[in-house]
């Protein structure tokens, strides 16, 4: 399973059990609204925090190519300079 169909699930899950909630809740309109924030602020904070590892990930790999590719290309233009020499 891979974590944005987890990650989707989860926000998808969290949405309908507030949902479900608000709909089978006791409360009056106040107290139901101010449940409904405090689940919406949880669901914000995670999903930031999936944004962010998901971009600190990205970050991580891009430059891993990064540097791979330059040396490789170091590596190469070293190959062919020791090549002219000859």
């Amino acid at each position: 399973m891979n974590a944005r169909n987890l990650i989707g699930g989860f926000i998808a899950g969290a949405a309908i059990g507030v949902a479900a909630g608000l709909l089978m809740a006791p409360y009056s309109g106040e107290k139901s609204r101010r449940k409904l924030m405090r689940g919406s602020s949880k669901i914000k904070k995670n999903v930031v925090n999936y944004v962010e590892q998901s971009l600190d990930t990205i970050r991580t790999q891009v430059n891993d190519k990064i540097d791979r590719i330059a040396k490789t290309g170091k590596d190469t233009l070293n190959h062919v300079s020791e090549k002219v020499k000859m």
